[in-house]
């Protein structure tokens, strides 16, 4: 029997939607509900985070995008390449501005003015970048290796980057401003005021001008792999293998407000396309999730402990996209969303009291049902409809096995055994 007492607690946040990918998604950035997605084929795919449709696909590239970002303004957007090339690219166009070479590297940022470009090698050094003339005009040599590096979103001047489990702050000039301080992972808020960085499970928020301490938070026992603030500087999110969380610092008691599940591999990157929106992408699993912060999940399923419950027969996961189908004596097919315990949608077969065999789900749209007679039943579940009923066999169906495209159904009748 499968009983569904409630749902998850409410601090666990249902998906809004999920973009599948046909290339590995290396690099992410968000800016005003529009997502840049950098692959390993190249191409970086833009997306509506409202809709998740997307919208355009920049090409130029002929090696993996690792890494982007999109100016203070949104107007720019620049990316970075294992085919050693950096593209500045205009968003409302699609075009390429300017194009460098300064070969290969693995991290790239953007000043505020739109002057500056900040490039991170594999290695202990930090180039800085004119725009105008495409000159590297300053090199940062650091001691350990750098593992990321990033311009403030509003002084031009100020940038850090990430060496030996420490943040790094410079001037455009590369001089080391400020004594360093701990971190594997770090990110500026969007107006500037604050400097996160995350070591050992907690994090720090710290005023980026005089380095005071503004709220400091247990984050969990394992590390952090990337954070972000939200733009309106309310929340922190940062992840850990392939969850994500989210923080409230507006107080001096800053407090968990969400926790986001859906991917099935670890996350690699992380974003806010907007204060109610947290973008996160599994280079694994080739996907991009959408969480709606503060979205009211649906009320949970609750059964009756008075109530005789049907008898559930069989029961098809479908773990990459967190759903699952039963099928039960009455004849009933459900889906259920696994992360949230709610019933999504019921299908009653044409044949009530007869014994079903067994039940599968297919791409989660393709539902199909069969009993110990000799019926087929296939439902569209996007559209709802009952696709077709069939009778596949003159002998009565023992199981059911539907070919890679689809194109077949195969039936194994107790006749063949």
């Amino acid at each position: 029997m499968v009983k569904v007492a409630q749902g998850l607690p409410v601090e666990w946040g249902a998906c809004s939607y999920t973009v599948l990918l046909n290339s590995f998604p290396m690099a992410l950035s968000c800016h005003n509900n529009t997502i840049a997605v950098g692959c390993v084929d190249g191409g970086i795919i833009i997306l509506n985070a409202i809709t998740g449709n997307q919208t355009e696909v920049l090409s130029g590239h002929t090696k993996e995008i690792n890494s982007l970002t999109f100016s203070s303004d949104g107007t720019l957007l620049v990316s970075g390449s294992w085919d050693g090339v950096v593209k500045l690219w205009d968003v409302q166009t699609g075009g390429v501005i300017k194009t460098f070479h300064p070969g290969s590297f693995y991290s790239v940022s953007i000043s505020a003015d739109c002057t500056r470009i900040a490039l991170k090698y594999d290695s202990s050094e930090i180039q800085l970048w004119d725009i105008q003339t495409k000159e590297c005009y300053h090199t940062i040599q650091q001691q350990y290796k750098v593992s990321h590096v990033c311009f403030s979103p509003t002084d031009p001047q100020h940038l850090f980057s990430i060496s030996d489990e420490k943040v790094w702050q410079w001037d455009a000039n590369g001089h080391q401003i400020k004594l360093p301080f701990d971190g594997t992972v770090a990110d500026f808020s969007s107006d500037g005021t604050q400097l996160a960085s995350w070591y050992e499970g907690a994090a720090t928020t710290r005023n980026s001008n005089s380095g005071a301490i503004v709220a400091e938070l247990q984050v969990t026992d394992e590390q952090l792999s990337s954070c972000c603030f939200s733009p309106d500087c309310r929340l922190i999110a940062g992840t850990t293998n392939n969850i994500a969380y989210v923080w409230d610092i507006t107080n001096s008691g800053p407090h968990l407000v969400g926790t986001f599940v859906g991917h099935s591999e670890p996350i690699n990157h992380l974003a806010f396309s907007s204060p109610s929106f947290l973008i996160a992408v599994s280079v694994i699993d080739k996907s991009v999730k959408v969480w709606q912060i503060g979205a009211p999940l649906p009320d949970p399923v609750v059964i009756d402990s008075k109530s005789t419950p049907t008898l559930i027969q069989h029961i098809a996961l479908q773990a990459k996209d967190g759903i699952t189908i039963t099928s039960d004596l009455d004849g009933m097919a459900k889906i259920w969303d696994i992360f949230t315990g709610i019933c999504k949608a019921s299908y009653q077969t044409p044949a009530k009291g007869i014994v079903h065999r067994d039940v599968q789900l297919i791409d989660g749209r393709l539902i199909c049902v069969w009993d110990n007679g000799s019926n087929i039943c296939m439902w569209d579940a996007e559209k709802g409809k009952l696709w077709e009923v069939g009778n596949r066999s003159t002998c009565k169906v023992n199981t059911i096995r539907i070919l890679g495209d689809r194109s077949e159904i195969v039936c194994l009748d107790f006749c063949a055994i």
